[in-house]
């Protein structure tokens, strides 16, 4: 099978030459500097390439369904230096550094403010390019890293009389090339890797052993260096949160711990204001031995033994709207649109006709798409008719295991508390709550316990 990194159709390679504009943009300052016999440039100038501007000139050149399709999205300075600040002391000590999927060079960049310094401008860029590699498949994004990593050293010799003029940018930073790092030893030869892999979906590998179908392209990318790295190697990744939460993922994330001796994660919110993704940063040592559990189950806020799933039995609504065909026996039938929060239903005047299961009430909705940014991560209703319902796909149902209507009020009290949107916002930051999720929400005792 092709390696799903190399697939890159013509639509996104045409689309990302636009991208050579910014480039261009950068090399006139450069140009302009140089034949005023200036200096450098100015600080202004520098701060402004250096700290969104790449990301600004992606969103502005590359269309928006392009960067989807092909899962780019630019770290923002803020996220890069969370990134870096795992790894400092390596850093510091001058340990060498990759990234393998270093986009405009915005984690590069970053890493770069804890990298030891020469005394001139360009001892700087000399000993760097020594440290520093990274790959990307497109020229565009290796000749901006390039570019943003000598304003970077020209940002720490303000004063030094060196000018740009002493800089070949086509032969600076030989280590940052176009390909497929997979296809070379720079894994091996790194004592460090930050990545902000390529997001977005893939077809599973016939060697993938944690699922099947489409996966998360971050997830195989992850899997990948992690079996290439050497032993004691550092990996820093951002990540999207289903990796991290996700009930699909849980054999990933199991057999990522046999493969580092530490790990650590760090949950950080949403990828920036225009990315509508939730991530987590990953710091893992390639190893052995290592730790057990993956560390992100919250057990603060709740001083009980008790969950969700003692007392109600959760499933998925049954009914998928636009794919199930119109037969069966009518129901009453509720969809996301008609379980108004906080609400007791008791009746429906939408019925469908269906061959699927349904619900006796009383019983608990909960809309399964769900934010961190919501004021509520479990928006839900009492459905308390009396015959059974149809229960569209979109919606979770809570079946009190003693069916009494008061045990589904308790419910409702427990998933509006604050108590349960800060364990699920520690627990779970994607977009669909998940029937694991809900089984596993601490809770006092509601009714009578089955047990």
């Amino acid at each position: 099978m092709l390696n799903p990194i190399d697939s890159v159709n013509q639509d996104i390679t045409q689309a990302i030459t636009k991208f050579s504009a910014y480039c261009k943009d950068i090399e006139s300052i450069f140009h302009s500097s140089i034949e005023c016999s200036s200096p450098f440039l100015h600080k202004e100038h520098i701060e402004v390439i250096l700290n969104g501007g790449a990301t600004s000139a992606l969103q502005r050149l590359v269309p928006a369904n392009i960067r989807k399709k092909s899962g780019i999205f630019f770290t923002n300075a803020y996220l890069a230096d969370k990134v870096a600040k795992h790894i400092v002391p390596i850093l510091r000590s001058g340990g060498t550094l990759l990234d393998p999927a270093c986009g405009a060079g915005n984690l590069l960049v970053a890493c770069s403010n804890y990298l030891p310094r020469g005394h001139t401008f360009l001892d700087t860029i000399q000993l760097w390019s020594q440290i520093v590699s990274g790959y990307d498949l497109f020229p565009e994004f290796i000749r901006a890293s390039r570019l943003r990593l000598v304003l970077a050293a020209a940002n720490h010799h303000m004063k030094d009389n060196n000018t740009l003029s002493d800089i070949d940018i086509e032969n600076v930073f030989p280590h940052l090339k176009v390909g497929n790092v997979f296809d070379s030893e720079s894994i091996l030869q790194s004592q460090c890797i930050v990545v902000n892999p390529p997001f977005g979906y893939m077809q599973a590998p016939s060697d993938c052993t944690w699922a099947h179908g489409r996966i998360q392209a971050a997830g195989w990318f992850l899997e990948k260096l992690l079996l290439s790295a050497r032993e004691g190697q550092h990996i820093v990744a951002i990540l999207p949160d289903v990796l991290n939460s996700g009930t699909r993922y849980e054999r990933w994330r199991n057999h990522i711990l046999t493969l580092t001796s530490s790990l650590s994660i760090n949950q950080v919110g949403r990828f920036d204001l225009d990315t509508d993704v939730d991530v987590f940063i990953l710091h893992a040592v390639k190893g052995n031995k290592g730790p057990t559990r993956w560390p992100n189950m919250p057990q603060r806020y709740f001083n009980t033994n008790h969950h969700l799933s003692n007392f109600f039995n959760i499933h998925v609504g049954t009914i998928v709207p636009h794919r199930d065909i119109l037969e069966g026996e009518q129901y009453p039938y509720i969809h996301a649109r008609t379980a108004p929060k906080w609400e007791t239903i008791d009746h429906l005047a939408e019925y469908r006709p269906s061959t699927h299961t349904v619900f006796m009430p009383p019983f608990v909705v909960v809309h399964r798409t769900s934010s961190p940014s919501d004021k509520y991560r479990c928006m839900a209703a009492i459905v308390n008719l009396k015959q059974k319902v149809a229960v569209e796909n979109h919606l979770l149902v809570l079946l009190p295991k003693d069916k009494q209507l008061s045990s589904c009020k308790q419910a409702i009290d427990l998933l509006r508390s604050k108590k349960t949107n800060d364990w699920l916002n520690s627990r779970i930051r994607c977009r669909h709550l998940t029937v694991t999720v809900l089984r596993e929400l601490p809770c006092f005792q509601i009714g009578i316990d089955p047990n």
